[in-house]
């Protein structure tokens, strides 16, 4: 997708949050904003797959947990490395899921159009 097309639909779907009265800061998760400013186009999860959301958002969460739990906790309390990689892809799944029945959720009682559509 070109610059300006992502950003024109960027722009349009702010918009459209803001016109029904909720708040940008609120629905597009700050990991978004983050990749935007690094200019990767990725589309606001309030806009994405049910299965495009699942998949960015496990792997990102059970990446932070995986690497936060075994610095801070499993690697001094002597854990199984491969117990840990369980651990932290199945916290994954398990947020990937959840944030993206979330997300499909408001889509859906917010009456949102397909990004293709914006």
């Amino acid at each position: 997708m070109k610059d300006a097309e992502f950003k024109r639909k960027t722009e349009k779907a702010f918009a459209l949050l803001r016109e029904r009265g909720l708040r940008k800061k609120n629905h597009i998760p700050l990991t978004y904003r983050l990749l935007w400013s690094v200019g990767v186009q990725k589309r606001p999860a309030l806009f994405d797959s049910f299965g495009r959301n699942a998949c960015f958002l496990g792997v990102y969460f059970a990446l932070m947990y995986g690497g936060i739990m075994w610095f801070v906790s499993w690697r001094p309390q002597g854990m199984n490395p491969i117990t840990s990689l369980i651990s932290s892809l199945l916290a994954g799944l398990f947020y990937g899921l959840c944030m993206a029945a979330l997300f499909r959720s408001r889509r859906k009682s917010q009456d949102l159009p397909d990004w293709e559509k914006l």
